[in-house]
């Protein structure tokens, strides 16, 4: 191996190295703010409901 081959061999191992080191790092869920995106989907989730029930109802003339 050339000096260039070697150095190039080391370089992809420290990015392997690096890249699961940021994976780990972004699937790592602060709980507190897991919990308040899933309250805000939960909001966002209820109010689309309610919309399309009224949607519903006012097209069949229930309202």
């Amino acid at each position: 191996m050339s000096q260039n081959e070697t150095k190039r061999h080391f370089e992809l191992r420290n990015l392997d190295k690096d890249m699961e080191q940021a994976s780990a790092e972004a699937s790592h869920v602060n709980p507190k703010e897991h919990a308040r995106r899933l309250r805000s989907e939960n909001r966002f989730l209820l109010l689309f409901l309610v919309l399309v029930i009224g949607v519903s109802c006012y097209l069949l003339g229930v309202l």
